[in-house]
């Protein structure tokens, strides 16, 4: 058992990483592997709340929900962004994945058609998959348990 509340949190989070970590591998969505790299725990407590988590890439939330089609949909809008993305992100993730396809048309179906999640690319559940009612749970049964040894070892206390 954990010694103390920040260890609790920690040993929970590590778990957690590390269902990220083989969800991403085990759904075929690394690339360049910048993702797992990018995994930040945090930890923090006031008087009052703790906060707690683990940060990742902003794009962590296209692979877990897909992405709407560009807003602007002028065809010079689409053209800007094509080339930027076909040109910077799209190449690397083209190349990391070992595809045989233009950037650039990756980009256009993206920007007019947005990302569908499930896809056969990525099934979906890369964070849903790990970080859900059961992973919940054992954090609560945890923090009871936590909880109920500090009561005792504190009413041992008294009572010594």
């Amino acid at each position: 058992m954990a010694e103390t509340l920040k260890e609790t949190f920690e040993s929970w989070l590590n778990k957690i990483q590390s269902g990220l970590v083989e969800s991403y591998i085990s759904k075929g969505l690394k690339a360049s592997g910048e993702w797992e790299k990018s995994l930040e725990q945090f930890y923090s407590k006031s008087e009052s709340k703790f906060t707690f988590g683990i940060k990742a890439n902003d794009y962590s939330e296209y692979m877990q929900n897909g992405r709407r089609p560009n807003k602007k949909q002028s065809p010079e809008d689409i053209k800007k962004w094509v080339g930027w993305a076909g040109s910077t992100f799209l190449k690397k993730w083209v190349q990391d994945k070992g595809l045989s396809v233009s950037p650039f048309a990756v980009a256009h179906k993206i920007a007019k058609e947005g990302i569908k999640v499930p896809n056969t690319h990525n099934v979906g559940g890369l964070v849903t998959d790990v970080v859900n009612d059961e992973s919940i749970k054992e954090l609560s049964d945890s923090l009871t348990l936590f909880f109920v040894e500090k009561i005792r070892s504190d009413l041992r206390k008294v009572f010594d």
